[in-house]
């Protein structure tokens, strides 16, 4: 219980900063922005996909990307808490909101309960991997990831690979979308695919981990 207070405690975060800051609005454009696409071809796994792993990035990009979040840790942990339960804490605040945004647009476009689902757990994997970036790498880093997720992450890593003369980059990108939590992948969460939802959930338990692993190098640094 003690554990589930202090995650609790980490969460609550999210609620001013929904509020008081740019994330609220921008998370509203952001399914907007969808919801005009679905309009224009975009299908609506598609849609509930972006929605989710997009809304995820921003909110880590939100919750743990500036310097002084990353501060912070400093101080709180010097209260009573634990690296795993700031890191659990923040990720729930990441991916909640992203999770809500799923549901807004796929009633917006027409409700499909295995694209909510496969949205849903497609935003956790992605929302996990983001803390673990963004918490030790900042903003920059939340902007990248985003562009990457936005314009590469639904293309199955194969195009790449079987792209004449493939070079490093396009080599080094197939291999992060057959390994990170790519949307492509996540697509099979839709069709009851068990190996995509298993590495959906590896990617959860990881990111918390390694975010957990950064804040414990905080303490130790304190």
């Amino acid at each position: 219980m003690r554990f589930l207070r202090r995650v609790h405690a980490e969460f609550l975060l999210v609620i001013p900063r929904l509020t008081r800051t740019r994330l609220g609005m921008t998370l509203l454009v952001l399914g907007t922005t969808l919801v005009w696409l679905s309009a224009r071809g975009f299908d609506a796994l598609t849609v509930t996909l972006q929605a989710g792993a997009l809304g995820a990035i921003l909110g880590a990009a939100a919750i743990v990307g500036d310097e002084s979040d990353r501060a912070a840790l400093t101080t709180a942990l010097t209260h009573s808490t634990t690296p795993l339960a700031i890191a659990t804490g923040r990720w729930l605040a990441i991916v909640i909101p992203a999770s809500a945004l799923v549901m807004v647009c796929a009633a917006s476009i027409g409700w499909r309960a295995n694209a909510v689902v496969a949205g849903v757990i497609a935003t956790a994997a992605v929302g996990s991997c983001a803390l673990a970036v963004v918490l030790p790498l900042g903003r920059g880093a939340a902007l990248a990831l985003f562009l990457f997720m936005a314009v590469a992450g639904t293309i199955a890593p194969e195009r790449l690979v079987d792209l004449a003369r493939p070079g490093v980059v396009r080599l080094t990108a197939a291999s992060a979308m057959e390994l990170g939590p790519a949307l492509w992948h996540y697509r099979e969460i839709a069709r009851g695919d068990v190996g995509a939802t298993v590495h959906a959930l590896a990617w959860i338990g990881l990111g918390i981990l390694l975010a957990s692993a950064s804040i414990r190098r905080c303490r130790l640094a304190l």
